[in-house]
């Protein structure tokens, strides 16, 4: 039996395209979903080289947005809003290289402000603007 000998070619063939599929599995954009037992999406995303990467949004069970913003190579980057369970927005905020940069401003049910802070490079500079 040539074909199982040490030094086949099969098995050189063989771990070739396990290497390649490992490759493509863990460095290609990929999405990434997470389901309720019922089926329902709870977050939503890509990644990219294995970071998180593009647009995410987190869900309630109820199917209403909990949390979205983006990433770019695993950081948080502009825009991000957390929402309650009725869809309403709760808080909004802009980071620049994973740390809060701008104001931060929270709601209430009613959709007024609640408070403002400015921050810069993750530090608060001023509160309640």
């Amino acid at each position: 039996m040539h074909l199982f000998s040490y030094n086949s070619k099969h098995k050189v063939v063989v771990g070739v395209i396990v290497i390649l599929w490992a490759a493509y599995s863990f460095s290609g954009a990929r999405k990434a979903n997470v389901y309720s037992e019922k089926g329902q999406v709870l977050q939503s995303g890509d990644f990219k080289n294995g970071k998180n990467h593009g647009k995410w949004v987190w869900y309630y069970p109820n199917g209403k947005k909990k949390m979205e913003g983006r990433f770019d190579m695993g950081s948080r980057e502009g825009e991000w809003l957390t929402y309650n369970g009725k869809g309403q927005v709760l808080t909004k905020s802009n980071y620049r290289n994973d740390k809060l940069e701008g104001i931060v401003t929270v709601f209430d049910d009613e959709q007024n402000v609640i408070s403002q802070t400015l921050y810069i490079n993750d530090e608060i500079v001023k509160k309640d603007l």
